[in-house]
């Protein structure tokens, strides 16, 4: 806590010391208001990544399914390829 002499070292009157806490207070709720809009912007690009490393997982998870799908039917195919040579030699 500041003392009288202090207090009349820094203001000259009261009017003073309220003019300078009213500015001290508008520029403290200056910086939080800028400092709450960088977040947003942020936050905003945090999911707008998140939501594009989502998109590239689910394309990767379709390519490996389609992949496992292809060997599984090659399988398949080779079956059946097999049975039709095995009877054209009979």
């Amino acid at each position: 806590m500041i003392d009288d002499e202090e207090f009349n070292e820094k203001f000259a009157t009261v009017a003073e010391a309220l003019k300078y806490i009213s500015e001290s207070q508008a520029k403290s709720e200056w910086i939080h208001k800028r400092d709450y809009h960088i977040h947003l912007k942020e936050i905003a690009a945090i999911r707008e990544i998140q939501d594009k490393t989502q998109k590239h997982l689910e394309h990767i998870s379709k390519l490996i399914g389609i992949a496992f799908e292809e060997l599984e039917f090659q399988d398949n195919k080779l079956e059946e390829a097999g049975k039709v040579l095995s009877q054209k030699r009979l």
